[in-house]
């Protein structure tokens, strides 16, 4: 068993090595044999952390018959207890800082260890240089060390004293790219972390004295930059920052007092009484007395101004004074009239009395004023006419009789008059509405087709046939009868030529 296992880890191993050295193009076309390697790697660190891990309901890591996402959740159910576990064991830590030295009293080395600890004094040294280096107001690391960058801070400002000015575009690049550096820095140190705690985890690496303690000390020291530059920021927003606290600033700290000065300014603006020229239409009650006559104003005048009346004005008129009484032209200006641009608006007047005529008597004086048959209403001179008319046929019968020894009877005056034999509209007995003959008629009464009328789909082919057949024998009748037409006509006007022909002979 005991090689059997040694087997495996040498194997596991292997794995991990050769998964370590490939590179990154060969990630991206992969091969069986990276795939294998990788599934025996993740298998191998899955075993190795099986042990530190809390309620993990895998053995083992499978990798037989499953696919990349099926292994990754295997991981991802691995590691959720144990971030959990962390999380919790932090959090106890910060409350109670106690637990701390209990843990390392039961951890502590043995006797036979005691060469292997490093002397009192060394830590103590050591801790004494990190906490007044995170005292300063920084973070040191094996990467990044605060008088590097207090260095380059002070070089920097030394160029911009002599006259060498930077883009704000640069500087913010370089701000950047100095956080990126942290962050990469941060980054490394927690792989390293993770490495040591795979070769060999000790609870030391994860909960140590020294370093909570340094961590909280270098959080404190966060948070007096913080407060630091917050500081810095409210006393140049009141003006109390003296040459030699600017002269000390950092580039960022210069871009940030003047955007924050930009700032005060446009506030400070936009909270002053502005003047009447900014406040839009303003009348003479709300502006100070003359104070637009200090002031070139535009406006538009309503009315065209009046020329200005000069000598070379004066002169021209009086030239066209003479010139007009030498040709005698006294005429004035003859306006042209302005014709309407739009045809007139017709206003119709509807009558909103009722007609004291029926429909069909309307109808009947509309067809006889068409057809001229309608007496145009009569006049004085009419009447004067008839009554004189009248008068002469009294006195033309009284001397017939009296000339001639026979009866004569009395002429018949004709008088047009229309009578109507059938009523328009026929009144009901039962309900008094005005019924129509044409509305009392039955639909076969108002159509009678010929036979059932079918749509084109409906049709038959003999149906077909048969209209087709129609159609043409109407239009043979047709074509028959304007042949019949044209060669009347040709006849009749062959009678005129010859006609004229005989007179002319």
């Amino acid at each position: 068993m005991a090689n059997l296992k040694e087997q495996e880890i040498s194997h596991g191993l292997l794995a991990v090595n050769s998964v370590k050295t490939v590179e990154a193009p060969q990630w991206l076309d992969p091969k069986p044999e990276l795939s294998a390697s990788t599934r025996a790697a993740s298998q191998y660190l899955f075993s190795q952390l099986l042990p530190h891990s809390r309620n993990c309901p895998f053995s083992e890591l499978i990798v037989d018959g499953f696919d990349a996402e099926q292994i990754w959740m295997q991981i991802d159910i691995q590691t959720k207890p144990i971030l959990n576990y962390i999380k919790r064991e932090l959090k106890s830590i910060e409350k109670n800082p106690e637990t701390i030295q209990s843990n390392d009293e039961e951890f502590a080395p043995k006797d036979g260890d005691a060469g292997e600890e490093e002397e009192p004094g060394e830590d103590e040294e050591k801790f004494g240089k990190t906490s007044r280096a995170e005292l300063e107001g920084g973070v040191e690391d094996g990467f990044l060390r605060i008088d590097d960058l207090e260095m380059f801070l002070e070089e920097e400002e030394r160029r911009e004293a002599g006259g060498v000015e930077e883009k704000h575009e640069e500087d913010s690049e370089e701000d950047d790219l100095d956080e990126d550096e942290i962050d990469d820095d941060d980054e490394i140190d927690g792989d390293d972390e993770v490495d040591d705690h795979k070769k060999n985890p000790r609870y030391e690496d994860f909960f140590g004295p020294k370093k909570s303690k340094g961590s909280a000390k270098r959080a404190g020291s966060f948070d007096g930059n913080r407060n630091i530059q917050t500081e810095r920021l409210q006393r140049d927003a009141n003006g109390h920052i003296n040459d030699q606290e600017r002269a000390t600033m950092s580039t960022h700290e210069k871009q940030l007092e003047k955007i924050h000065s930009r700032i005060e300014q446009l506030e400070r603006a936009n909270l002053e009484a502005k003047s009447w020229t900014m406040q839009g239409e303003v009348t003479a009650a709300r502006r100070p007395k003359n104070s637009a006559l200090e002031v070139d104003l535009d406006f538009e005048h309503n009315m065209q101004p009046a020329p200005v009346i000069t000598e070379e004005v004066t002169a021209s008129l009086e030239d066209i004074i003479r010139k007009r009484i030498i040709e005698g032209q006294f005429d004035d200006v003859q306006h042209k009239p302005s014709l309407p641009s739009k045809a007139p608006i017709e206003h119709k007047q509807l009558d909103e009395n009722k007609s004291q005529k029926g429909l069909a008597e309307i109808y009947e004086e509309d067809y006889m004023q068409k057809a001229g048959l309608a007496s145009a209403a009569p006049s004085f001179r009419d009447e004067l006419q008839r009554e004189a008319s009248l008068l002469f046929k009294k006195l033309s019968i009284r001397l017939d009789a009296l000339s001639h020894f026979h009866f004569t009877p009395k002429p018949v005056i004709e008088e047009m008059s229309i009578q109507t034999n059938v009523p328009a509209l026929a009144m009901e007995e039962v309900a008094p509405i005005a019924v129509s003959d044409a509305a009392m008629l039955a639909p076969e009464e108002v159509f009678a087709g010929k036979g059932d009328i079918k749509e084109e789909g409906e049709l038959t082919k003999a149906d077909r046939k048969r209209r087709r057949a129609k159609k043409k024998r109407i239009f043979k009748a047709a074509m028959a009868k304007r042949l019949r037409r044209s060669t009347q006509e040709n006849q009749s006007r062959d009678r005129k030529k010859e006609c004229g022909m005989n007179t002319i002979l």
